[in-house]
């Protein structure tokens, strides 16, 4: 069974990361796919305002307006369970000034066909432009579709973020928070 990686429908919009998008790598090389190599910069993260630092570090995976970002717990299982899927990148993380270490940005690396386009059901995204990338509205996987992956990226569609059945368990035993997971968008 296959399931689609989400954010938490609730979130504190205090505990919205910013990205240092100026003196970060460039956010959208995360989103592709593919392995990054050699960083001049490593991916910075800053957080003001009033914080409280247990209640924000209860979370696992962080929303930003950059790449995704997660913590310590996440990235165990990550190397657990999708050690050939994702790159884990360190990331320099602040709240309110200060320094906190353990956290990265995870950067999906594997990209496999995994949906059945014949069950799915998606319109053009460009109406009316040939050639225009799917819109899904509801997805089927292929039988196997992961062929041994614990977490990738659809081919079909790159943003589509694809968990194994083993991948999701370890999160719920782990109590895993900032992320669900579903069987159909």
């Amino acid at each position: 069974m296959c399931y689609i990686l989400l954010p938490a429908e609730i979130y504190p919009d205090r505990y919205w990361f910013k990205y240092s998008f100026h003196d970060s790598p460039d956010h959208l090389n995360f989103k592709k796919g593919t392995v990054q190599k050699d960083w001049a910069k490593s991916p910075k993260f800053h957080l003001q305002g009033e914080v409280d630092l247990g209640r924000l570090l209860h979370f696992d995976w962080f929303m930003t307006d950059g790449p995704d970002l997660i913590g310590p717990r996440l990235a165990s299982l990550i190397r657990k369970y999708a050690p050939r899927d994702v790159q884990l990148i360190d990331a320099e993380v602040t709240v309110n000034g200060e320094p906190l270490k353990g956290f990265q940005v995870p950067n999906i690396t594997s990209v496999i066909n995994c949906l059945d386009m014949e069950e799915s059901v998606y319109v053009p995204l460009l109406p009316g432009v040939h050639g225009s990338p799917p819109h899904f509205i509801s997805v089927a996987f292929r039988p196997d579709a992961l062929q041994g992956h614990g977490l990738v990226r659809s081919n079909e569609d790159i943003s589509l973020i694809v968990a194994s059945a083993e991948f999701v368990e370890a999160c719920h035993a782990e109590s895993i928070t900032g992320i669900r997971f579903q069987e159909n968008l």
